[in-house]
């Protein structure tokens, strides 16, 4: 049976990838507001067309959220749920594309398009698996789940209140996230959690406008206040002096480590690529993963005050503004940290200094010991014939948490579509074709072996 399915899925590969520049000639650029709820729609349609139920909800003042779901027939076979997001980033700068960004050209054996990779082509390969699978069986032998967002890209303002919401239709066995794709050998990643954040804006104000630099003496700069208290927050031994920042700091288990130190780090190749001669405090091997993985992050993005034009130009600017992000680690909470954010400049003497909150995201994760995850890696396994690199989380982050640690589903991300040249967030992004037409057998094999049984019988085996 899996034998026929894969050929059949084979067969078709130019009508899948005709679907998936369909979607991707459809603009959905959520911080620009374009194309949005038109491409909302067409996913629904193309939902549809392959057998899955599918909803638009409107959700107010944001973007719409597409549900999708089949049912298998009996409740007993179980249900596997899907997330993933049909926004993408703004395509500029335009003029460094070879191809207009919305064109889906095809060369080489791979499709060009802004949200091939992220995210459209793993959602794509999602809706056609389920298609090869219904027009092979005749049925879906599970239930599935599909929640597709429209803003991940601008930090999913809206989808925690959503699942609240609708956590009743969001009930599943095991989720598989967003898809990781294969590494620079093709090795295929899996990762089984994600960084929590948080997103600040700090804003210090002096006189009513722009001053002479002459009157330095008299009057306030902005721009100092800044400086001195960002340097309140961390020092030159990369360290959060925040009182109380590391209590809650989970280390990483006995199996986590043992996934860390099987995990392939082409360390001295990275370093080439960044032009750097080492890692930040030297470090290296086990020690470096571990900081990336399991460290808490605090990260100046911006700065801006007064003139920053060409040539020079004496003024005391009466604003200075940065933008930070902290990376959390479990069991860290958003809300804790910055209430200790806030009372730390408060006692630094610096309560002038205006902290605007933009996102906040809990860290969360699955044990590589749980039996859906367990499932999940041995098919990645199966299909790519390749022993795949488990990372217990990622450097970055994602509201996997809103499935995870408010529902307590396990949540797995994997078999993807992309590689490490697909540019994602770039011009030129891409995928080849063949991790594309992989991805869909993939989720064909997942949909078709999955046995609830199995999971419950290794759990009590432990």
């Amino acid at each position: 049976m899996i034998g026929s399915l894969m050929r059949y899925i084979e067969s078709k590969a130019d009508e899948y990838v005709e679907d998936l520049r369909k979607l991707c000639r459809q603009p959905s650029v959520s911080a620009q507001g374009v194309g949005i709820e038109e491409c909302a729609e067409l996913l629904r349609e193309l939902m549809e067309e392959a057998g899955i139920s599918a909803r638009v909800y409107p959700v107010k003042e944001g973007n719409p959220v597409v549900l999708g779901e089949v049912r298998g027939g009996k409740e007993k076979n179980g249900c596997i749920g899907f997330y993933n997001h049909y926004d993408v980033q703004p395509p500029e700068p335009l003029e460094l594309w070879e191809t207009p960004p919305f064109e889906a050209a095809i060369r080489d054996g791979k499709i060009y398009a802004r949200g091939v990779s992220d995210n459209k082509g793993n959602v794509m390969a999602r809706i056609e698996a389920v298609k090869a699978v219904r027009d092979v069986l005749g049925e879906v032998p599970i239930d599935l789940k599909f929640l597709v967002e429209g803003e991940e890209e601008v930090g999913s303002p809206h989808l925690p209140n959503f699942v609240k919401g609708h956590a009743h239709l969001l009930k599943a066995d095991g989720y598989i996230w967003e898809g990781d794709g294969v590494d620079e050998k093709n090795r295929p990643v899996i990762t089984l959690g994600a960084k929590g954040i948080i997103y600040v804006e700090f804003r210090a104000r002096g006189a009513k406008r722009d001053a002479h630099s002459s009157s330095a003496p008299l009057i306030p700069n902005p721009a100092w206040r800044l400086v001195w208290a960002l340097s309140t927050i961390k020092g030159p031994d990369e360290k959060i002096r925040i009182p109380g920042w590391y209590d809650d700091v989970v280390e990483p288990s006995d199996v986590e480590r043992k996934l860390l130190e099987e995990a392939p780090f082409e360390e001295e190749e990275k370093k080439r690529e960044l032009g750097l001669k080492e890692f930040l405090g030297g470090l290296k091997g086990f020690e470096a993963l571990k900081a990336l993985y399991f460290s808490p992050t605090a990260t100046i993005c911006g700065l801006d005050a007064g003139y920053k034009g060409p040539g020079a130009k004496t003024v005391l600017p009466c604003e200075a503004v940065a933008k930070m992000d902290f990376r959390l680690v479990e069991a860290q909470k958003p809300r804790k940290l910055l209430k200790m954010l806030r009372e730390h400049l408060d006692r630094e003497g610096f309560s002038d200094i205006e902290v605007v909150s933009y996102s906040g995201y809990e860290p969360a994760k699955t044990s590589p010991s749980d039996p859906f995850a367990r499932y999940f890696i041995e098919t990645v396994e199966k299909v790519y014939g390749n022993k795949p690199v488990v990372l217990p989380t990622t450097a970055g982050t994602s509201p996997i948490y809103t499935i995870r640690n408010w529902m307590g589903i396990p949540v797995a991300s994997g078999g993807g579509v992309g590689y490490p040249r697909s540019n994602v967030h770039a011009p030129n992004e891409n995928i080849r074709i063949e991790d594309y037409i992989r991805s869909i057998k993939f989720v064909a094999t997942l949909i078709t072996s999955y046995k609830p049984e199995r999971l419950r019988k290794t759990a009590e085996k432990g």
